[in-house]
């Protein structure tokens, strides 16, 4: 079908803005062919739009052969000469031709200024981008900035939509995470309204890369996938190689090393393609770190340097700086102490340092003094490395942004926990740990501030605790080489050596894989669960009595073990550890140092009790024991002390515009769900209001909006507790949102519970409670119930999902 010049360039333009850059590039391309040595107003105009595409794609020495081919006219518009000024300006920035570069900006400003041009938007957003290229990030935010008044008032959309993911670029740079995730929001949805595909591709991707920085790496790789894959369906080369490379990052921080490699060598190849040597260098430099963490240090050096060439090949100077740090990184290994210090001080001293990448600076110099024995300056320098990651953490305003951000921190902790124990103060290690775990939950509770630094905080007194609880605490940190386990009663504290996390980590994954398959643990005699009690319990069996409460304080891979399963060696046989002591678990010290041995009713008896709920459809049928276990609940409270929500009452707001704050326990009879990718949208499954089908769950973000007193929350729901663990908070979920809105105590489930078996447990739970029994002891009586029965209920996977979780 024919279309005329002006109908065609139209139609390439579309195309072009709604993001199918392959397709509008090859048309164009087609469009230029056709007018070429024909009509040199429609050549110009064709050629220009197919370097702009091009330059999108990421395509710069093909930009600079188009645009060299073409030799302007004097009379030639004013918008033309602008254009082609900025596309060349951009393309020599690219090439790191810094003085080509200049002189083109220039004279897209002064055309601009004489002018009075519809394009001084883009020509002070491409300034902006120029700046933002050379580490002037206070420049180029102020040029995004005017560049984003401009578009507004001149109903730019696409303009305002980049403008938007530029200032958002901006924050993330400056590690404003916050800001830099509202940017991309609005620049989404301007974006959706016009069908502009790219600018969601590149939306959904910076988000990924601040989901990175916060420590959601799961997250991160997620978007950073998803983002890859619409950039190859939009043709956006230069796109995928980002994401590729960013989706290697997470890999790597995850701790598949073999895919991280896998992503690094295909970016690299395709940066390689187009001659990129910015991106170049940050594969080699990436993949540098990743030899780095493997022990293959000639192989890193070897990729340092060449990223070193090429940053500075190509004019990124925070590359330069990251690829300075790996050498530092593998001097410090060395005898050369001066030259280590020398360029790790060079990129701590870097004004393209972020806090970021200095808190790790920082951590390798502290690292470094330990291990040459300076250990007043690898003091300092490690309280310096977690200042600096606090400082950020304390920028952060949302709980959904500050729960993975200790992952960013861990290693640091743990480092510097291991140079307390090598300097024999085990009980300061002990306290740093400590005030570094649950830091969310703990501000939630009004117990610490949101601003006080973790080495300044005041310690707790954990012998204090154990003995006011008349408990044994175990506490654990587990670390690639050597974990840790602390036995504090209330007399002595004493450490024990553990094995790697690797090792621990397969054990449970074993452990976890045979329970709910339905293994029978205890007859089977599970090596994996006798090698765990022998590993993570038996060092500490000095502080451990029969009888014992034990207060656990897990982390990692231990979060979603249930160590009541453990097998107990004894002349009797093997047994589970839960025969022997009432296990608690909590995730800090300080979080329990307020309790009492019998866990007080804060007063009155007062039941809210809601189940039963109208399903809601396929995925969650109604429970059919649901309404058995509710019956078997409320028996034990008398009528004017409960109230029962079930079927069609059984609505979200009944919780959320109800009073749950008045109620000493609360108890859940529904289906749950966990979300790993953002755990506070796991919700319980109630029925939906007539008006709104839609509206049938309760939310964990609604649900840390209502304070509570309660002195226990049951939620005998599908995966109560969470499917993921963050670092220094353990699993959050539904458990962590009640605990976090204030209930003392929290029964949640690890795995889906049975619906078969869960009515006797909660009705022996009950009935225990009723005669004046603490919740952790009432939950383990109701639990050995079901395994001394012989049926098939003694199994772990009818009675070991549920835990109970203490808070303050």
């Amino acid at each position: 079908m024919y279309l005329s010049p002006e109908a065609n360039y139209e139609k390439i333009h579309t195309e072009f803005l709604r993001g199918d850059l392959g397709e509008a590039q090859r048309d164009a391309e087609q469009a230029r062919k056709e007018f070429t040595g024909r009509n040199r107003n429609w050549d110009i105009k064709f050629r220009l739009l197919e370097a702009e595409i091009l330059t999108y794609q990421g395509n710069s020495p093909r930009v600079e052969q188009l645009l060299s081919d073409y030799h302007p006219t004097p009379f030639v518009a004013a918008d033309t000469e602008i254009k082609r000024q900025l596309l060349l300006c951009l393309v020599h920035t690219r090439l790191n031709q810094a003085t080509l570069s200049n002189r083109e900006l220039q004279r897209a400003q002064q055309i601009s200024r004489e002018s009075d041009s519809a394009l001084q938007g883009e020509v002070l957003q491409t300034a902006g981008l120029i700046a933002f290229h050379r580490d002037q990030l206070a420049t180029a935010s102020d040029l995004f900035q005017t560049s984003l008044q401009f578009a507004r008032q001149h109903g730019d959309t696409f303009l305002e939509t980049s403008d938007l993911l530029n200032l958002g670029t901006v924050s993330l740079h400056y590690e404003e995470y916050d800001e830099a995730l509202a940017r991309f929001e609005d620049a989404s949805q301007i974006a959706r309204s016009t069908g502009a595909r790219l600018a969601l591709e590149l939306a959904l991707g910076n988000a990924g890369w601040a989901y990175y920085k916060l420590g959601d790496f799961e997250k991160s790789l997620f978007d950073f996938q998803q983002a890859e894959q619409q950039a190859k369906e939009l043709g956006s080369v230069h796109d995928q190689i980002v994401w590729a490379t960013n989706s290697g990052l997470s890999f790597y921080r995850l701790g598949d090393l073999k895919s991280a490699e896998a992503n690094y060598r295909r970016a690299l190849s395709a940066a390689q393609s187009v001659n990129d040597k910015e991106l170049i260098a940050a594969t080699h430099m990436e993949l540098g770190f990743l030899f780095f963490q493997r022990g293959q240090f000639d192989l890193a050096e070897r990729q340092s340097l060449k990223a070193l060439q090429a940053a500075r090949a190509g004019g990124s100077q925070s590359v330069v700086v990251d690829a300075l740090f790996l050498q530092g990184l593998l001097a410090a290994r060395g005898e050369s102490g001066p030259a280590a210090t020398g360029l790790l001080m060079q990129v701590y001293r870097d004004p393209v340092t972020m806090p970021s990448r200095r808190e790790e600076v920082e951590n390798a110099i502290a690292k470094y003094y330990a291990r040459i024995h300076n250990t007043r300056a690898a003091e300092t320098w490690f309280r310096k490395s977690v200042d600096t990651f606090e400082e950020q953490r304390s920028s952060l305003k949302h709980d959904e942004m500050k729960l993975p951000f200790f992952a960013n921190a861990d290693s640091l902790y743990k480092d510097y926990a291991h140079f307390l124990i090598e300097s024999h103060r085990s009980q300061e290690a002990l306290q740093l740990l400590d005030r570094g775990r649950a830091q969310t939950l703990e501000e939630g509770l009004g117990i610490t501030s949101h601003t006080s630094r973790v080495v300044h905080q005041r310690s707790v007194n954990a012998q204090a605790v154990a003995r006011r609880l008349n408990a044994t605490i175990l506490f654990y940190a587990l670390c690639p080489d050597q974990s840790y386990l602390w036995a504090i009663d209330g007399h002595h504290t004493r450490i024990f050596r553990l094995p790697g996390r690797s090792e621990i980590d397969s054990h449970v994954k074993n452990y976890q894989r045979a329970i709910l398959r339905s293994g029978d643990p205890l007859r089977q005699k599970n090596e994996d669960a006798r090698y765990l009690f022998d590993a993570l319990v038996a060092p500490a069996a000095a502080n451990l009595r029969n009888g014992a409460k034990v207060i656990l304080i897990s982390d990692g891979s231990l979060d979603e073990l249930n160590f009541e399963t453990l097998l107990v060696p004894s002349k009797a046989g093997l047994h589970y550890w839960i025969e022997d002591v009432t296990i608690v678990n909590t995730n800090a010290i300080r979080l329990i140092s307020g309790l009492d041995s019998q866990n007080a009713n804060p007063g009155g008896n007062g039941l809210l009790l809601i189940g039963d709920p109208i399903s809601s459809g396929g995925d969650y049928p109604r429970l059919l024991n649901a309404e058995a276990e509710i019956q078997g609940i409320e028996k034990h409270f008398a009528p004017d002390h409960e109230e029962v929500v079930t079927r069609a009452r059984a609505v979200p707001t009944a919780y959320t515009a109800g009073r749950p704050g008045d109620f000493c326990y609360i108890h859940f009879v529904a289906h749950g769900t966990a979300s790993r990718l953002s755990p506070l949208d796991s919700a319980v499954i109630l029925s939906a209001p007539r008006a709104h089908p839609d509206a049938f769950k309760l939310y964990a973000r609604d649900i840390v909006q209502k304070p509570l007193h309660a002195r226990l929350v049951t939620i005998s729901t599908c995966y109560g507790s969470g499917l993921r663990a963050y670092a220094g908070e353990g699993l959050v979920g539904l458990s962590w949102a009640f605990l976090r809105a204030g209930a003392h105590n929290v029964i949640g489930a690890l795995w889906e519970a049975s619906d078969a078996a869960t009515p006797s447990l909660m009705d022996r739970l009950y009935s225990e409670i009723q005669t004046g029994h603490p919740p952790d002891a009432a939950l383990r009586t109701a639990k050995l119930s079901l395994i001394h029965s012989q049926s098939v209920y003694r199994k772990p996977l009818y009675w070991a999902a549920f835990q109970l979780y203490a808070g303050g």
